[in-house]
């Protein structure tokens, strides 16, 4: 499991002093590109990955702090063209505020069809298991 740390910016948070749910996303895209970044794994001349889901279930709310949010990431779930990312964002504390899944499909770069994961990709994502 890959530890990731995101900084809050003032402006994710909504009226009532809560980061709001939309920056739950941009958090998680940051998880998502560091942990796959680091593997070599984004994009090259033969295949993409794209979001295909993502869910988020919000266990209690993250309010301003100068403490980074930290995201545990780990590759879960591979199939033939697809997997998830699983995430925990934990709060200053290390508590549980969110849990979250991400599923991605690989694509061909040209087409953006689905196409079967390079044993390459499908080796790196293991290592991230």
């Amino acid at each position: 499991m890959k530890r990731i740390e995101v900084q809050r910016r003032f402006s994710d948070l909504d009226p009532l002093g809560h980061v709001n749910n939309v920056a739950y996303h941009d958090y998680l895209q940051e998880a998502r590109m560091g942990l796959i970044s680091e593997l070599d794994a984004v994009v090259n001349d033969d295949y993409a990955q794209v979001v295909v889901s993502q869910e988020i279930r919000h266990v209690k709310p993250l309010g301003y702090s100068r403490e980074p949010v930290v995201i545990e990431a780990q590759v879960v779930d591979l199939a033939r063209t697809s997997y998830s990312i699983v995430y925990r964002i934990l709060d200053e504390q290390g508590e549980v505020a969110a849990e979250a899944t991400t599923r991605l499909a690989v694509v061909d770069a040209t087409t953006g069809r689905p196409m079967r994961m390079p044993e390459s990709l499908r080796e790196r994502l293991l290592a991230a298991q």
